[in-house]
């Protein structure tokens, strides 16, 4: 039976489904207004049968207090001629007149409490359930007009004698009776009031009735109400759950269980919903044939996308991996070239040189900025988050960009803050740094503009710049790779266009917010939005040094380099600055030639990726440990990831990273010099003074 009413529901169209409910619903409401009329109606019975009662008997009682009053009247003219009828003819006639009306007022009593019997008799023999309170009343009422019949009754008894002593004469002698007669009709009138009582109370119970019933009605009509809504709802929830939304759940979890990485299926619920002839069997077998169609388009999108996604790992891995080799021979050519310019005396010569320069520097700028986003995209770097006060960046980041913005007459004003941030120092640096390179870069004139500004617990590290401004439809696109603006011949000079698209992944490696703002003709905006941090517990005070350059002449330096072109290049370049230089391309050859005094360096310089397991760290420890004294070292490497350069500074070594503009070896090899001479005079003060 069930599986034959579940065939029926199947087979019928959605909309007849609807229907259905719709016709149940209004039946249902039918059924709810039924009950409500027959309750109105049993009310009304109620009320009807009280009134058809109440009214007549009313009436009745009031016409009989009429009658009583009328019967007074005639009764007071029979005494008013009673002592006459004997002997006046007129007095005789008024008293038969008089004698006439009451006995027509007595009769009419009698009749007016039969009928109220009958009546009452009546009222209580129906069976219906309505007339019980009538019943419950009829008692009362037929025992009160009983009571007021047997009053009638001796009221009209004592009338009659009053009436025999008239008529014989005797009325003075009747007269003591007259007062009989009041007490009776007093006893007749109180009789009538009980009666009217008694209907008032039959009233008031059939309101309070009433009242009752109609308030069990109201009450049963809302429950009833309620039932037959939560019933509706019931059938509507289960008719469209288990024949519309369930299979409608079913059909879009299919759907969603579509992948490549499975075969694709079809369960026992597809099977049944498409063998339904109604709409939804028409929407299961198209969902069906979706379902084939998007798990075959699905698997080879996936496919496509797999190949790009390894082929741009690939790519990535291998310019970062390769970020160390392609560095080394750009760091020799720029050492060759300083070299050759040193030797060089002819004017031609030296402007060809300094192109080749010149296409060198940047050749560097383009690799470097190419490999920090194949490093940046192949999450090779790593942030390393920690509280520094804004300061030394800034500091940083003027002390870099201040020649370039003096060769083109901008000026560069850094605005001092005390902010303490919770970042990255090198990434921040370098996103810092792009920002003010392009500021300096597209102004022509006027000025270039580096603070700090508090918000809501962030500090909004902005820069703002004079220069022309950018597009309203060009400001998203300047953060794509290789994207310029207004450099159409591709001049190297106005940089490669990838400043921003690093500034951009950096952002998304640290979770800083980028902001930008611009108006042609007015100069632009770029912020970037960091997290203040508390200041450290013990601050580290920014090593800087100082660019002014020193004779190196007979500075005996230890080169310690594994590449023989890098290493012969920067023989060749320390040379042309007069230095000594003793040359290894592993540790265990430059821990032997410490052994000859002759080889005693000034200062050391080392690869930090060596042959073997020892890096160059760990090279210039071992020397310091056998000299038995600290000598002036720093790093030179090609690695790119920030952990790695961390790792390095972590032990006290100021690194540089290739490309080694010469200009900057030699203002730190300078620095350095000075300041072991500067550590070496206070040490000798101090021993003299202990002495």
């Amino acid at each position: 039976m069930k599986n034959k009413i579940k065939n029926i529901i199947n087979k019928m169209s959605v909309g007849q489904k609807v229907l259905t409910i719709i016709f149940l619903e209004i039946f249902s409401y039918s059924v709810v207004t039924t009950i409500a009329l027959s309750q109105i109606n049993s009310v009304g019975n109620v009320v009807k049968q009280t009134s058809d009662l109440y009214l007549p008997l009313f009436s009745s009682s009031e016409s009989i207090r009429h009658q009583i009053q009328d019967s007074r009247l005639n009764l007071k003219d029979i005494i008013f001629v009673g002592d006459r009828v004997v002997y006046d003819k007129e007095a005789e006639e008024a008293y038969i007149a008089a004698r006439g009306r009451y006995q027509e007022d007595h009769s009419n009593i009698n009749e007016e409490i039969d009928w109220a019997d009958k009546l009452i008799t009546k009222a209580s023999s129906q069976k219906d359930a309505q007339n019980n309170l009538i019943r419950e009343y009829s008692q009362n009422l037929l025992r009160q007009l009983s009571s007021l019949r047997h009053a009638s009754r001796i009221h009209n008894i004592r009338a009659e004698k009053v009436f025999h002593h008239v008529e014989d004469g005797s009325f003075l002698m009747g007269m003591e009776m007259v007062s009989d007669v009041e007490a009776s009709e007093k006893t007749l009138i109180n009789e009538l009031d009980a009666l009217v009582t008694e209907l008032s109370n039959l009233n008031d119970a059939s309101v309070e009735y009433a009242g009752r019933v109609e308030n069990t009605a109201s009450s049963f009509t809302v429950l009833a109400s309620i039932i037959t809504i939560c019933i509706v709802i019931t059938i509507f929830y289960y008719v469209v759950k288990r024949n519309i939304s369930d299979p409608l759940h079913a059909l879009t979890d299919t759907i969603n269980s579509i992948s490549a990485l499975h075969d694709i299926e079809d369960s026992e619920m597809e099977k049944e919903l498409m063998s339904r002839g109604d709409e939804l069997g028409m929407v299961s077998r198209s969902f069906n044939k979706l379902k084939h169609d998007l798990s075959a388009q699905d698997k080879n999108l996936r496919d496509a996308k797999e190949d790009a996604e390894r082929a741009n790992r690939a790519k990535s891995q291998f310019l970062a991996s390769a970020s160390h080799d392609l560095r080394q021979p750009l760091h020799a050519m720029q050492m060759y070239i300083t070299a050759l310019q040193q030797k060089i005396k002819d004017r031609n010569l030296l402007k060809i040189v300094s192109d080749i320069d010149a296409v060198s520097i940047s050749t560097g700028r383009l690799l470097n900025s190419i490999l920090d986003v194949s490093q940046l995209e192949a999450g090779a770097v790593k942030p390393q988050i920690e509280n520094f006060a804004i300061q030394e960046v800034l500091h940083r980041v003027a002390r870099g960009f201040r020649p370039m913005s003096y060769r083109k007459g901008i000026a560069l004003h850094i605005v001092p803050s005390s902010a303490y941030v919770h970042s990255d120092p090198i990434l921040l640096e370098q996103i810092i740094g792009n920002f003010v390179a392009n500021a300096i870069r597209y102004t022509k004139t006027g000025r270039v503009l580096l603070g700090c500004r508090r918000r809501k617990g962030k500090l909004s590290i902005e820069v703002l710049d004079t220069g022309p401004g950018i597009p309203k439809h060009q400001r998203d696109a300047i953060f794509d790779d290789f994207h310029q603006l207004d450099n159409k011949e591709r001049d190297r000079g106005k940089g490669l266009g990838l400043g921003l698209a690093i500034v951009r992944r950096l952002s998304i490696c640290l979770g800083h917010q980028i902001e930008h703002s611009s108006e042609v003709n007015q100069g632009s905006r770029f912020a970037v939005i960091v997290e203040l941090g508390n200041k450290p517990a013990k601050a580290i005070q920014s090593r800087t040094y100082e660019t002014s350059l020193l004779d190196l002449n007979n500075t005996s330096v230890l080169l310690i380099e594994d590449d023989v072109i890098v290493l012969n290049a920067t023989q060749q370049l320390l040379e042309s600055w007069k230095c000594n230089v003793i040359c290894a391309k592993s540790a265990q050859e430059a821990e032997r030639l410490m052994f000859d005094p002759q080889n005693i360096p000034d200062i050391i310089i080392a690869d930090y990726r060596l042959p073997g397991s020892v890096n160059g760290v760990q090279v210039i420890n071992n020397i310091t440990a056998k000299l038995g004294y600290p000598v002036p070292a720093f790093i030179i490497t090609g690695e790119a990831e920030t952990s790695e350069v961390r790792k390095i500074a972590d032990h006290g070594y100021r690194v540089l990273s290739k490309p080694v503009h010469p200009a900057k070896l030699r203002a730190l090899i300078s620095h350095l010099i000075v300041e072991s001479k500067e550590t070496s005079l206070k040490s000798d003060k101090l021993k003299v003074s202990v002495s």
